[in-house]
């Protein structure tokens, strides 16, 4: 002993009794470490009164034993500033005169009498003549040595000088990783345990704030090796993006590998998307025997809820939802095991100590039982038509019997739907198949982790289930929505019920999903009839993902449960921060950093004040502490688009430059950035949608552009033609019939109503109203009306001329979706041709030559599921004649064309334009994981935005022009 000492640390323990060998262990770990001066280690055995002379002339004593009573083994516990009354009534604290008593002599007996510290260790097993410690003591010395270590060395004594210890060895070379990507939430440490295990490797593995963080002893062959593996076995959640290798010293050589505390090092974690029930935890979710036998939130490293929970990174317990649920001994034991299933799944739990559910009646009672009983009560309801509320895993949804022509009408009534199409979920694969026949692609999605809603033809519809599956689900339409249950408590409730149920989104229409129970059972009183709760919290608002399988690959319609917030990788050279607010249309915005773009998920429609609101909630604290300063925000071009007008208030608040971006052009770098094209070669754009503002003042929607990252050429346009009635057009698909046939002088000249100078109405009865007063009005003010070449509107006018589409839509897209399911399945007999013409720099495609022809077939009693089919192939014919066109034009070289835009996920239109521009030799790039609708315009803001500050041009700190407008 030294005759002084400022810390003096006193390992206490019996080696031959088990787990109290843990002292004496530990203090041979801790001699291999470096210690600041002033630091003496002493091995104290099997403690007692006979230690009182090593608390003599020391300013702090700390303590290392190893009790029995600490409550969990393995745990590690930090007892400071510790006295004979502050350890009354512990138990287990006994070495020789025990510790309690020792601690009572000090003051009595030592002055000055230190300060006393201890570190305690819970052990399993204290058997007398056993030299074995417990594994979960073994596993657990390494992590104390090192938390003393560091309590010592940076708290206690931060600037002192450090001596490494007489009896500790020279250090051993090993190799430090660093493997970033999505590899927290998805078993990845155990899955690197059980590797290292495999393979012999000594070492460690924890979560950093940047990944996971592996320490090997082991040569660079190994190394190499062992990083293969990971590469080649990574688990299926997981997503290894990359790893960095550096050599490292241990102090000595570690004997085994262990998986140690998160170290908050690092930012650029990322987190797991949400993941559907897996097979194993349904096996046990029905399985009699088993604890979590009907358990609502059986969950496992496999799957569980994870960026809904999430509040911060590192992905640990305490920085989730679940860190109000305390373990049970049982779960604790599940938790901390690394050979476990449930090992670090955060949002472990069972019925002791997880979350439950309840139920609510309409007049607010609520009910609670079992599990089994409240969920046979919302069975009693479901049978009796009524709607329930049910809080799901990103938000809360609205269900009714799916079979139920009543309960439909009911839940459309009150949601103010009449005619979008509603979702059905199913209990798995089996009762899929007992209503349509699928293909392996089909089945692949609907049984992904992700369990979005897929889009399943009518046609495959099995003849003797149509009637479980009523036409009023999704009116008009070629497809109905169905998705698997998503998670246990879905499942519980589909297996009590028995049949699909309708499952959409639980708001009022326009508005945000509901996220919490109080803003639930008031927000959608009015539309349930018993609300299923439980008491998890959702922290991310996530509404169900939509896919459809288009031209041979998965195709994200709505991008949200499953996906989000798994990034995009986006060119090296583009590493900074960039906020973009997206469009007002199926919002999302994107946020980049060290070169990823995150998409939020689904915001909805932000002409509800209730969804900007929830964008504004979500955009104001970007970017969270410790990332990367933005560097500008990002904004469509349109002044009066809800979303610019808040990043416009952002950067002036923040003093960041704007960054405007035309609408067609940001779809175009979406897809883009999804197929990883490098940023400065330029490549064809088709993009396609509704409507998009121009960089000329006029509404764009049908355009061929030229363009890189940072910049576009318009080389082609649709016909523009007038939008009558302005806004009203995008709801009334008759005006954009009006307008193209005037505009194709089938009706008279917009100046010109003189009715015989149109035999159209004589010809065709039932367009007469055709030359009616309204019309006719609207024809006299059409100069005054806001042009468009927009592709939508030609979709809603010829559905208009074929009786599909609907005199006021009810959503967005609905007389193209239904025009395009009057044509599926329909072989097309003609294709007619469309015009095209050199207008000034631009051409122009113009649909005025296809009319007269279809009113003709019309008037001969053409099918117009036949008309239909021939619109669509000839408008794909005609977008290539005119690619073929630009190919041949000087000073305009491509060899890709990219394929974007709303009306890109028309599946006639989708896959044989493919087909045809990979017959002319070029490469096609499309849109799968970012939406090619407005859903996905953020992404391509972005990358345009950092595109353009690495340039150096295309930014405008100048906000206040457009708050003045």
């Amino acid at each position: 002993m030294q005759a002084d000492a400022d810390v003096r640390i006193v390992y206490l323990g019996n080696p031959l009794h088990g787990d109290d060998a843990a002292g004496i262990q530990a203090l041979a770990l801790s001699q291999t470490l470096s210690w600041p001066l002033g630091v003496e280690l002493v091995d104290g055995g099997t403690g007692g009164v006979s230690l009182l002379p090593l608390f003599q002339r020391c300013r702090r004593i700390i303590l290392v034993d190893a009790l029995l009573s600490l409550g969990q083994e393995g745990e590690i516990r930090q007892l400071c500033n510790v006295t004979a009354d502050s350890l009354a009534g512990s138990d287990g604290l006994e070495h020789g005169g025990g510790i309690k008593g020792l601690l009572a002599l000090v003051p009595l007996l030592v002055s000055p009498a230190p300060i006393i510290d201890i570190f305690v260790v819970g052990g399993r097993q204290f058997p007398p003549c056993c030299p074995s410690m417990s594994d979960e003591v073994a596993q657990a010395l390494p992590a104390l040595c090192r938390r003393l270590h560091r309590y010592v060395t940076r708290l206690l004594m931060p600037d002192t000088p450090t001596l490494l210890t007489s009896s500790a060895p020279q250090g051993v070379a090993g190799h430090l990783l660093r493997v970033t990507g999505c590899v927290q939430g998805v078993g990845f440490r155990p899955f690197v345990y059980r590797l290292a295990m495999e393979l012999g490797l000594c070492g460690d593995v924890c979560n950093i704030g940047a990944g996971v963080e592996i320490r090997l002893a082991a040569d660079a062959a190994a190394v190499a090796n062992f990083c293969q593996r990971l590469r080649a076995d990574c688990p299926v959640h997981a997503c290894i993006e990359d790893i960095t290798t550096q050599p490292f010293t241990f102090a000595a050589a570690p004997s085994d590998f262990t998986v140690t505390d998160t170290q908050a090092q690092g930012k650029g974690a990322r987190c797991p998307p949400d993941l559907a029930v897996c097979a194993q935890c349904l096996i046990e979710l029905a399985d009699p025997n088993n604890r979590r036998y009907g358990y609502p939130f059986i969950n496992c490293t496999d799957c569980g809820p994870r960026y809904s929970i999430i509040r911060a990174l590192p992905y640990d317990r305490a920085n989730t939802a679940m860190a109000e649920f305390p373990l049970c001994a049982a779960c604790r034991e599940e938790y901390r095991h690394p050979a476990n299933r449930r090992f670090h799944a955060e949002p472990v739990a069972c019925a002791e100590c997880g979350p439950h559910i309840w139920l609510q009646d309409a007049n607010g009672e609520v009910l609670q039982g079992t599990t089994a009983a409240l969920l046979a009560q919302c069975c009693g309801w479901l049978e009796q038509n009524l709607v329930l509320a049910l809080k799901g895993i990103g938000g809360f949804q609205l269900a009714c019997h799916a079979g139920s022509v009543a309960a439909i009408a009911q839940l459309r009534r009150r949601k103010h739907r009449p005619g979008k199409p509603f979702a059905v979920m199913m209990r798995d694969l089996a009762q899929v198949e007992a209503c349509f026949t699928l293909n392996n692609d089909e089945r692949e999605q609907l049984s992904c982790s992700a369990a979005p809603i897929v889009l399943l033809p009518k046609a495959r519809l099995r003849q003797p289930v149509q009637g479980i599956l009523p036409e009023v689900l999704a009116p008009g339409m070629a497809s109905i929505g169905v998705m698997l249950a998503s998670s246990p408590l879905h499942w519980l409730l589909l297996n009590e019920v028995g049949v699909p149920l309708v499952m959409t989104s639980g708001n009022a229409s326009g508005e945000p999903i509901c996220m919490d129970n109080q803003q639930a059972s008031s927000a959608l009183a009015g539309l349930a009839d018993g609300f299923l709760l439980h008491n998890r919290p959702i922290l991310h608002r996530c509404d169900d993902s939509v896919l459809a399988w288009l031209a041979g690959r998965p195709r994200l319609i709505r991008r949200a449960r499953g996906y989000v917030p798994a990034p995009f990788a986006l060119p090296t050279e583009f590493g900074g921060a960039v906020l973009a607010l997206g469009a007002d249309l199926k919002n999302s915005f994107c946020l980049t950093a060290d070169g990823q773009a995150i998409l939020s998920a689904h915001n909805g429609d932000l002409s509800a004040p209730s969804c900007l609101d929830a964008l504004r909630q979500q955009v104001d604290p970007l970017p969270e502490a410790g990332g990367p300063p933005l560097q500008a925000i990002a904004v469509d071009l349109h002044p009066d688009y809800a979303s610019t007008r808040l990043g416009a208030r952002l950067a002036q608040a923040r003093g960041l430059p704007l960054v405007r971006v035309q609408h067609h052009h940001a779809h175009l770098v979406s897809c883009l950035v999804e197929n990883g094209q490098p940023p400065d070669v330029p490549v064809l754009g088709i993009v396609l949608d509704g409507l998009g503002y121009g960089d000329d003042g006029s509404l764009w929607g049908g355009e061929l552009l030229l363009a890189d990252y940072a910049r576009y050429r318009r080389l082609t346009r649709l016909r523009p033609f007038p939008l009558l009635g302005g806004d009203q057009a995008n709801r009334q698909p008759w005006r954009n019939l009006l307008a193209q046939l005037a505009q194709a002088q089938l009706l008279p000249p917009w100046s010109i109503l003189e009715a015989e100078s149109s035999t159209l109405a004589v010809e065709s009865p039932e367009l007469a109203w055709l030359m009616e007063g309204k019309a006719q009005a609207l024809l006299k003010m059409a100069a005054g009306f806001p042009l468009t070449s927009s592709a939508g509107r030609l979709f809603d006018a010829v559905a208009a001329l074929l009786g599909v589409a609907p005199s006021e839509l009810s959503f967005e897209g609905e007389a193209a979706m239904k025009l395009e399911a009057l044509a599926q399945g329909t072989p097309a007999n003609a294709c007619y041709e469309l015009g095209l013409s050199q207008e000034g720099a631009c051409w122009q495609l113009d649909p005025a030559p296809l009319w007269p022809v279809m009113i003709a077939a019309l008037q001969a009693g053409e099918d117009k599921a036949v008309l239909a089919a021939n619109f669509h192939l000839s408008l794909v014919r005609g977008l290539c004649h005119t690619v073929r066109r630009l190919r041949r034009q000087e000073g305009v070289t491509f060899s890709t064309v990219a394929l974007s835009g709303g009306v890109m996920q028309n599946r006639l239109l989708l896959a044989p334009l493919i087909d045809e521009l990979n017959a002319m030799g070029l490469t096609v790039l499309t849109q799968s994981q970012a939406p090619s609708n407005d859903g996905g315009i953020a992404l391509g803001q972005a990358a345009i935005a950092l595109a353009q500050l690495h340039l150096g041009q295309g930014v405008t700190p100048l906000v206040e022009y457009f708050l003045s407008k």
